[in-house]
């Protein structure tokens, strides 16, 4: 969960436009612009350590690779300003929504940032091509003023795609009146920001592409591991554990969903009073069957059930103290 306000963040964002603008007008031969390549360090024992080297650019991509963060930025703060879309903390529940979102984070909640740390620092990096393996995994446009008291690092996903002709058993540059044979494959850059970071703030344009590039994979892992662990010790037994943990494990998208039980907690003091009266009270989609000695396990058809059980373990049943009717809320928000 972010810890600063939207207010305070909306603001913050403002100072990031107003960065773009200091520096608008300044020579980009005076500033650090950087194009960097982040590669996994196969020699590392963390799962996700990253290698940074710049891409040598002539004297004309600088200022291209600039326009193109100012372009991104200031079109979001136009559309801000205008309502055409929402700022907001980032949730992973926003993905699935259909508005279109300005998401801000700090880079403290970040669970990989300190893999990233090494950008903040400033330092020159050794130089490399985009051919090289291997891969890349996320590329950087890192951009400081003259004075190198300020940056700004705008993150975009790595596409092989941008590798033009990388197959190509002939390669031609379109010319006005004829196409000339070029030698080398050609490296397009994409008109996109993905997410920018600024004096210790993410925005988020892509939601999907952000969590690709911070390894938000790995922490949805993480954090269904301790659920999962932590439902094993329960005495709610399951019909067929393995089946729900390969459920889990195989779809992202149910991993979005144990990251929220997991933030939300509550699956920790559930036991088998709980699930009986869920059986007992509410219409449910959670399937409860009894074995011979009248023990009451959860059951799965098939690993589709698992949003159901998921549910269950979330919380999602409520009691209206209005009408004393037994809901199930799949979006439940805290009143407090």
């Amino acid at each position: 969960m972010s810890s600063a306000s939207r207010v305070d963040a909306r603001d913050h964002f403002d100072e990031l436009v107003a960065f773009f603008q200091r520096i608008e007008d300044i020579d980009t031969s005076e500033l650090g612009i950087d194009l960097l390549l982040a590669r996994l360090d196969e020699e590392s024992a963390e799962d996700y350590d990253y290698t940074f080297e710049r891409i040598s650019l002539d004297q004309e991509l600088p200022e291209d690779l600039e326009n193109l963060v100012r372009d991104k930025v200031e079109h979001k703060q136009s559309a801000l300003e205008s309502d055409n879309i929402r700022f907001s903390d980032y949730g992973i529940e926003n993905r699935n929504r259909d508005q279109t979102f300005v998401q801000y984070e700090p880079t403290e909640n970040i669970p990989q940032f300190d893999n990233f740390e090494r950008l903040l620092e400033g330092q020159r990096f050794s130089h490399t091509t985009y051919t090289e393996p291997p891969k890349p995994e996320f590329q950087a446009i890192r951009i400081r003023d003259a004075d190198n008291d300020q940056m700004a690092i705008a993150f975009l996903n790595y596409s092989r795609r941008q590798i033009m002709g990388r197959t190509s058993r002939a390669r031609m540059m379109v010319g006005s009146e004829k196409h000339r044979k070029v030698d080398d494959s050609l490296i397009s850059i994409p008109d996109r920001v993905d997410s920018i970071y600024y004096d210790g703030m993410m925005y988020i344009f892509d939601q999907s592409r952000f969590e690709k590039i911070f390894d938000y994979l790995a922490e949805y892992e993480r954090c269904a591991d301790d659920v999962i662990d932590r439902i094993e010790e329960t005495d709610i037994p399951f019909h067929d554990f393995e089946m729900f943990k390969e459920a889990v494990y195989g779809n992202n998208r149910v991993l979005r969903l144990m990251y929220k039980v997991h933030e939300r907690g509550v699956y920790e003091d559930m036991d088998l009073d709980d699930a009986t009266y869920i059986r007992d009270n509410f219409d449910t989609d959670v399937k409860f069957e009894e074995n011979g000695d009248g023990e009451m396990s959860i059951k799965m058809d098939d690993k589709r059930d698992v949003w159901a059980v998921l549910r269950f373990f979330n919380d999602d049943h409520l009691d209206s103290p209005l009408t004393n009717e037994q809901y199930i809320s799949l979006s439940k928000q805290d009143a407090g």
